[in-house]
């Protein structure tokens, strides 16, 4: 069995399991293949070197097939063919000499004789139907193995490009695999300009272009491309919200809400979130707590990053008005994927508290912190850990040991929407007289994540 046809067999099969309808105006015909296949069936277009074809078996999304493969060609209806001079033909196509296709025109005018290689594009001659076809042109693919792909190109980064397809949602395709692409629509690509780093930080550089197609004679090659339609500035953020109401024998009431917010380039990283809880039973307050911080990461090279942020925190069951944690450090980026990323940070700050009972203390600190988040399930269950320690170094009296600890997970609800369940724990050894060394909670909520 030769490649071509055990590739037509694959795709076939595709179409077979594969829900949703046409997505362009058909025409009935046959098609004969290099390799011997003829197939009977609606024929959707050639655009872009590809020839869509819904055999008769088939019940559902068209077949792309290489134009190129296509040996003669037949249809039923008169359809519009284009050719690469600009000329335009309407009738029926006829079979003839292999390589070759007769335009059957009307009945009183010879049938014209067309290579197949100058064929443009085929399109039904049903002007509500062309119309249809032009908005719903697909991008095409062509991988170094011989498969063609045909969707809506999304975008491209960290070597994995993503295909929008009606007939299997969305494709990952490994990007060192891709031969050339064409698309419809102009895309904005990231474009490396030398080959070797030559600072030695791991950093290439870019510039950035748009254009419709990649490889091909003459064409750039995909190898020099680092991301398609990633923008240069790039966020991600949540906010989430949980809490609890009971009337009747126990009068109480919880809430507790928080939002996480990165904002990148290249080399810099912008850091804000916030964290709020309160708890009410009988009338009294039981919880009332609150802490934020601003942050800013410059990366030397890929891994390893320079940070400097705000850390701010009230407890009132704590007996804390205010504790300000202001420090600068080294990080490293152990890993910065989809669905891994890591990192780790260490530094001196400098802490400035006011306590209900004790007063203001200030005091020099050792700090450090710990950022992991890892896909358990892509798209559908995230876990996570974060955590910030601090060692007070005994200038102005304080030895204290602080953490601030959360771990827990992700699940996806439907779209952005996603359930939080979360437990955290804070550690004071040296609290207020009076006070407990530690608090712990547990967190239900429900959050939305955005991103461009």
């Amino acid at each position: 069995m030769t490649l071509r046809l055990k590739l037509f067999i694959v795709l076939f099969s595709i179409t077979l399991i594969s829900a949703g309808g046409p997505l362009y105006a058909a025409v009935s015909g046959q098609i004969s293949l290099k390799d011997g296949t003829i197939l009977q069936g609606k024929i959707f277009g050639m655009t872009n070197g590809v020839l869509r074809v819904r055999a008769s078996a088939s019940m559902h999304n068209p077949i792309p097939l290489r134009w190129k493969e296509v040996t003669g060609l037949t249809t039923e209806e008169p359809v519009r063919v284009v050719l690469d001079t600009g000329e335009i033909y309407e009738g029926r196509l006829q079979l003839a000499e292999s390589g070759t296709i007769q335009v059957l025109r009307d009945q009183d005018s010879d049938p014209l004789m067309i290579t197949l290689n100058s064929v443009k594009a085929i399109k039904s001659s049903k002007e509500e139907a062309m119309a249809g076809e032009e908005s719903e042109e697909l991008d095409e693919i062509t991988l170094k193995n011989g498969i063609h792909l045909v969707g809506t190109i999304d975008s491209m980064e960290d070597k994995a490009l993503t295909l929008k397809t009606a007939y299997a949602g969305d494709i990952s395709v490994q990007w060192d695999e891709v031969e050339q692409l064409q698309s419809r629509t102009p895309f904005s690509v990231q474009v490396f300009e030398e080959e070797k780093d030559s600072d030695g930080d791991g950093f290439l550089k870019t510039s950035r272009t748009t254009m419709n197609a990649l490889g091909g004679s003459g064409g750039l090659s995909p190898a020099r491309v680092k991301t398609i339609n990633i923008p240069e500035l790039r966020y991600k953020g949540n906010f989430d919200l949980g809490g609890n109401r009971t009337k009747g024998n126990t009068d109480t009431t919880a809430v507790n809400a928080s939002t996480d917010n990165t904002v990148w380039t290249e080399r810099h990283r912008g850091l804000l979130s916030g964290k709020y809880a309160f708890a009410q039973a009988d009338g009294d307050n039981t919880a009332k707590n609150a802490r934020g911080t601003l942050g800013y990461d410059y990366f030397f090279t890929k891994r390893l990053f320079a940070n400097s942020y705000e850390f701010l925190e009230y407890d009132k069951f704590q007996g804390l008005d205010l504790r300000s944690t202001t420090g600068l450090g080294l990080g490293y980026q152990f890993f910065d994927t989809p669905s891994h990323s890591l990192s780790g940070s260490i530094g001196p700050a400098f802490v400035y508290e006011k306590f209900q009972e004790t007063g203001t203390t200030k005091t020099a600190t050792a700090a450090w912190g710990v950022d992991w988040t890892y896909d358990l399930i892509s798209d559908r269950l995230r876990v996570y850990h974060r955590q910030k320690g601090f060692r007070d170094l005994g200038v102005g009296g304080s030895t204290a040991l602080r953490l601030t600890a959360e771990q827990g997970a992700r699940i996806e609800v439907y779209g952005n929407l996603f359930l939080k369940v979360a437990f955290e724990y804070r550690y004071n050894s040296d609290p207020e007289p009076g006070k407990k060394k530690s608090d712990d909670a547990f967190i239900w909520a429900l959050g939305y994540e955005f991103s461009n």
